[in-house]
C-alpha cells in the first residue's frame, strides 16, 4: 500500500479469501512464490504480493515498516515489481480523477468535498452498462446483531436517478447519457 497510510511502524495483518457467491464457500487456491491463486468459477484470480505470501495465507500481523503492495489482478504474470507497479497504478489513478473532475462546474465553496462526493457517485456508475449501483458495499450488516446483511448491489431507477442527476448537475453529462443508454437496453430486451 503506497503512500502516507504505509510509512512508519505498525502492526499489520492481511486476509485474502474470496468467497464463491453460490454457498459461501472459501475458493481453492495455490501458492507460488510472491503471489497466491484463487481459482473460481468462471475466472482465476492472482494476489501478489511482496510480503511473504504465508503472512497472506495465515493472516499473521506482523510490523509494517517499509511500503509493500498487495495486487489482486488477472492470473497473469505482473512484468514489473508489485510495489513499482502499484505506485504507477496510484499515480495513474490520481491523473485520471483529477482530470475529470475539471471538467466539473464546481461551485467555490467546499470544492473539495464536492470533488469528493462527485468521484463517490460516478464510482456508482458501472462503465461498461451504464448501470448505476446503490451502494459500492456489499453484505455489510445494517445493525451489528442478528440483522441479515443487505446487499445493495442493485440498480434501483429512484437511487440512479438521484445519482445520474447530481452529477449532471455538475456538468458531468457522460453518467446520465450511459444511463439512459442502458434503460434503453433494457427496456429493448423486454420488447
Amino acid at each position: 500500500f503506497p503512500g502516507s497510510s504505509s510509512r512508519g511502524i505498525r502492526e499489520f495483518a492481511s486476509a485474502a479469501a474470496p468467497r464463491l457467491a453460490t454457498a459461501g464457500e472459501a475458493a481453492e487456491s495455490t501458492r507460488g512464490t510472491n503471489h497466491i491463486r484463487f481459482l473460481l468459477p468462471t475466472m482465476t484470480l492472482r494476489l501478489t504480493t511482496d510480503i511473504p505470501v504465508s503472512y497472506v495465507e495465515d493472516e499473521v500481523w506482523f510490523l509494517l515498516d517499509e511500503e509493500v503492495a498487495l495486487i489482486l489482478h488477472p492470473d497473469e504474470s505482473l512484468t514489473e515489481g508489485s510495489l513499482v507497479l502499484a505506485e504507477s497504478f496510484e499515480r495513474q489513478t490520481t491523473a485520471f480523477w483529477k482530470q475529470w473532475s475539471r471538467s466539473l462546474s464546481i461551485p467555490l465553496d467546499r470544492q473539495e468535498a464536492v470533488i469528493r462526493a462527485a468521484i463517490t457517485l460516478k464510482l456508482c456508475s458501472y462503465e461498461e452498462t451504464g448501470a448505476v449501483v446503490s451502494s459500492l458495499t456489499t453484505s455489510i450488516p445494517s445493525a451489528s446483531k442478528g440483522v441479515k446483511p443487505v446487499d445493495c448491489r442493485f440498480c434501483w431507477l429512484r437511487d440512479s436517478f438521484f445519482v445520474v442527476d447530481g452529477l449532471n448537475m455538475l456538468g458531468a453529462t457522460d453518467a446520465l447519457q450511459q444511463y439512459l443508454k442502458y434503460l434503453r437496453n433494457l427496456i429493448a430486451d423486454f420488447s
